[in-house]
């Protein structure tokens, strides 16, 4: 089964084989877009060496965003001055290029309903206690 974007939220991705066939589920490997034959509905990657490349590309690049997203938030006139929402938008480009020439268009970022579903503690309440 071949599929043109990684979607770790969207499950109807892995299909069950047919019961003469092996058991089990089949999808594409986020990183080399070969199929993955699977037990677990929610495989990703056909081995460790493409799970291990697909999650350092994703580090990398969130390392350089997320220092340019700080300053951004917290260091606004400096952030304005530089145009860094430009850089960040320039880099998401970039970033983009590069997925559809080097990874024949698989996305490299997951879906915001799976990354928000990991923050839970966003949606979270805290109550305090006052004191008498």
């Amino acid at each position: 089964m071949t599929h043109s974007a990684f979607r770790p939220d969207a499950k109807p991705q892995a299909t069950p084989q047919a019961r003469s066939g092996p058991k089990g589920y089949a999808c594409a490997c986020a990183e080399c877009g070969a199929t993955v034959q699977s037990l677990k509905q929610w495989a990703g990657f056909c081995s460790t060496t493409c799970r291990k490349a697909f999650n350092n590309r994703r580090s990398a690049r969130g390392t350089i965003l997320y220092d340019l997203f700080m300053a951004s938030r917290f260091e606004r006139k400096a952030a304005s001055k530089l145009g860094l929402w430009a850089i960040m938008c320039r880099l998401a480009s970039l970033w983009r290029s590069e997925d559809h020439d080097r990874r024949a268009g698989r996305q490299s970022w997951q879906a915001p309903a799976t990354a928000l579903s990991r923050l839970t503690y966003i949606h979270s309440t805290t109550i305090v206690r006052s004191r008498k």
